[in-house]
């Protein structure tokens, strides 16, 4: 499998992400959104983006490890925050950065869509990935 990060002069330069992914590999892991609740389904850092954050892509790179793959063969996350303020966001970013580097991982194609909410009550960040191996 092979990972190329592209960032292009003709386009505005990427803060914290990639602007064009082209991956090559014969398996294809899809991930469902993930929020930061912990195994007993207690929703992790109520009010807080930061650690929201932080959770939530901790979880998306544990479903991302259970398929068999790792951090570095993700190529595409998509980020759904409710209430997406410059505040908030700087803060989401700090969480978001801290669990990706931890895991290991890098940066990759990124979506940040703001919502008016999630299905979780309380839940300000939810994140899925997508990962290709082989």
């Amino acid at each position: 499998m092979t990972i190329q990060k592209i960032n292009p002069d003709t386009i505005a330069p990427p803060h914290g992400h990639t602007q064009v992914i082209v991956a090559t590999g014969s398996k294809h892991v899809y991930i469902s959104g993930q929020i930061a609740i912990d195994v007993d389904e207690k929703l992790l850092g109520e009010g807080d983006y930061e650690t929201q954050g932080y959770h939530t892509v901790k979880n998306a790179y544990a479903a991302i490890a259970a398929s068999g793959a790792n951090p570095k063969d993700v190529v595409r996350m998509m980020v759904y925050v409710v209430d997406p303020t410059q505040e908030n966001l700087e803060k989401l970013y700090g969480g978001l950065a801290r669990a990706t580097s931890e895991a290991g991982g890098s940066t990759t194609a990124m979506t940040l869509i703001g919502v008016v909410g999630l299905s979780t009550p309380g839940a300000l960040v939810e994140a899925d990935m997508t990962a290709i191996t082989d």
